[in-house]
């Protein structure tokens, strides 16, 4: 017998790239009975995103490269905030890139 969706835990992809915060934050999920996803840059996090369906998405703000603000542009473009709902981790105080990423949802 399957489980219905309400039975499930919960999937989160968590997107940091750095290592120990990864590690922390994947292990405190998954002890937590969350299933949990990790990518540890924006590329990889969307191509995850492309092939498997998750119900939350971490995302730091700080990454090199693509970063979680862009990474947030390319969700949105794809599901809404309904569908698909992030939430920013960051230690960043910049008001500004905090009112950036709530304007994109």
């Amino acid at each position: 017998m399957s489980e219905s969706p309400s039975e499930r835990p919960a999937s989160i992809l968590v997107v940091d790239d750095l290592p120990a915060n990864l590690d922390l934050m994947v292990r405190r999920l998954e002890r937590s009975g969350f299933t949990v996803f990790s990518a540890s840059e924006g590329p990889k996090a969307l191509e995850l995103l492309r092939r498997q369906a998750v119900d939350v998405v971490l995302l730091d703000i700080m990454m090199p490269g693509m970063t979680g603000l862009d990474v947030l542009r390319h969700i949105r473009a794809t599901w809404s905030a309904s569908v698909l709902p992030v939430i920013m981790v960051t230690a960043k105080t910049d008001s500004e890139d905090m009112v950036h990423a709530l304007s994109l949802g």
